[in-house]
């Protein structure tokens, strides 16, 4: 029985089949490679994000460990310590074996774990480089981008408000997810700029002229002159050793 399919021979025919197939296939595993990258998450309903994640990423250290915290009023404080990516707290292990979060940060001056500095200016910021002017430092969070819920037909749709990954953690606490509700996190990385002080602001060259007002001619100039992008870690590492030597 011969085959005929407007004029196209049953070879050519499943050919064009297999090719089909092949580049739906394809297009299907780059939309559920780009949905899902290294740095994002899915926590499906019922899973809380610790389950989702896991340790190794909710935290900034593989394991919890020994580092120093000096306070703003001349004392320090040995502890197991670790950054918890999700909630923004050092945490530290208390000798009964308890984990809980450094109360009253706002009196910490900066802690130091292996060779890691941190300081807190209303968040804990990791020293990059820095000099007797000035630093740049980095925050890095998991953040939350999407909640979706179950709507018709089961799929899962985006809501109109994305509220903050507070209303999901509370009381050191994560709590597992209701009402076929799922989140979808990603990393984030930001940068700042420090001064002698030890006061901090998202890098951004705003915010550089505002720290360094009395520097601004030769800062502006500088950064013309290198064409200095913000979201480069090595412009902004050398415009910190700039900043230190005018």
């Amino acid at each position: 029985m011969n085959f005929n399919f407007a004029g196209i021979s049953k070879s050519d025919f499943l050919f064009l089949v297999k090719q089909i197939v092949a580049i739906i296939f394809l297009v299907l595993c780059f939309e559920s490679s780009y949905a899902q990258g290294v740095n994002e998450w899915t926590v499906r309903p019922g899973e809380s994000i610790k389950e989702a994640l896991g340790d190794s990423v909710i935290y900034k250290y593989p394991r919890f460990t020994q580092g120093i915290v000096y306070f703003r009023y001349n004392s320090i404080s040995h502890a197991l310590l670790d950054l918890n990516l999700y909630t923004g707290e050092m945490e530290f292990i208390t000798p009964e074996g308890d984990t809980l979060a450094i109360a009253n940060p706002e009196t910490v001056k900066y802690i130091t774990i292996q060779s890691d500095t941190f300081y807190f200016d209303k968040v804990y910021i990791e020293l990059l480089h820095g000099n007797s002017e000035a630093k740049l430092g980095q925050i890095q969070t998991i953040k939350l981008s999407d909640i979706k819920r179950e709507g018709g037909y089961g799929q899962m749709l985006s809501t109109a408000a994305v509220n903050t990954s507070n209303s999901y953690y509370s009381n050191n606490q994560t709590y597992k997810l209701t009402e076929k509700t799922q989140l979808a996190l990603h990393k984030q990385t930001v940068f700042f700029i420090g001064d002698s002080f030890n006061h901090f602001l998202p890098y951004n060259k705003k915010n550089v002229y505002k720290m360094f007002n009395t520097k601004e001619s030769a800062v502006n100039s500088f950064v013309k002159e290198n064409k200095i992008q913000f979201d480069k870690r090595d412009d902004l590492v050398k415009l910190v050793d700039f900043i230190g030597k005018i």
